[in-house]
């Protein structure tokens, strides 16, 4: 159906990233806006950025994307004084850059983050994190239950991992923290390969369970929000 003339085409909207070899100022920002006719502009902070090149140069194709990572900064912010944040997934470090951006400077949170890939996890440490920021190296399936329990948990591991440490996930929440899970388009997209032969669910079955209360955002890669219900 041709919707060229239509007001729902009026209201169509697209996102488009755009790269730029190094920090641009606003008024750059401003006057690409406005050559394209963009409504708004998510900038990615520097410390971010960082981590984008270190994908960018070590090949690294599953970070985070923009719209994911600001609204980990975002959650991040909201976390109480003397909290906890667990990112599971490091990669090269481009969500926790993200987390770390939303705390902007705070030294009253703990940040954990867990990676099963040496290589990885090597390339994420060689930045500059706060003190205040912990990287492990390990398999989470093993690490989590030792890993007591959070107020915001980014579950940022492929699918068929994703349903291997949800259960523990959710249980490493505290009551009313939030767990972020993203990458849920395949899934959703019909490209799940159903569950797990050692009984684990899909991914999007975190909608079921009793023990949060979930948002499905459909935007950017797929994200799934939760939080854990208190007693």
């Amino acid at each position: 159906m041709d919707r060229s003339n239509t007001a729902e085409a009026a209201h169509t909207e697209s996102v488009v990233d755009l790269c730029f070899e190094g920090e641009i100022s606003a008024a750059e920002v401003a006057r690409i806006r406005r050559s394209v006719g963009a409504r708004t502009a998510l900038q990615v902070p520097p410390a971010v950025g960082a981590a984008y090149d270190r994908a960018r140069r070590t090949g690294f194709t599953k970070s985070s994307r923009p719209e994911v990572g600001a609204l980990m900064a975002v959650l991040a912010a909201a976390v109480p004084a003397g909290g906890s944040v667990l990112e599971v997934g490091t990669g090269v470090g481009v969500g926790l850059a993200w987390v770390v951006h939303g705390l902007r400077g705070r030294t009253d949170v703990d940040v954990v983050s867990v990676e099963i890939d040496d290589g990885n996890a090597e390339v994420a440490s060689r930045a500059d994190w706060p003190p205040w920021v912990t990287l492990v190296v390990g398999d989470a399936r093993e690490l989590l239950p030792d890993m007591g329990t959070h107020d915001l948990v980014f579950l940022d591991v492929p699918g068929s991992l994703k349903a291997s440490v949800l259960d523990e996930a959710v249980t490493a929440l505290k009551p009313g923290g939030q767990l972020v899970m993203d990458d849920m388009n395949p899934c959703w997209n019909g490209s799940r390969a159903g569950d797990d032969p050692t009984g684990r669910r899909d991914p999007d079955r975190l909608l079921e369970d009793p023990r949060v209360v979930c948002a499905m955002l459909r935007y950017s890669s797929g994200m799934i929000l939760a939080t854990r219900l208190r007693d």
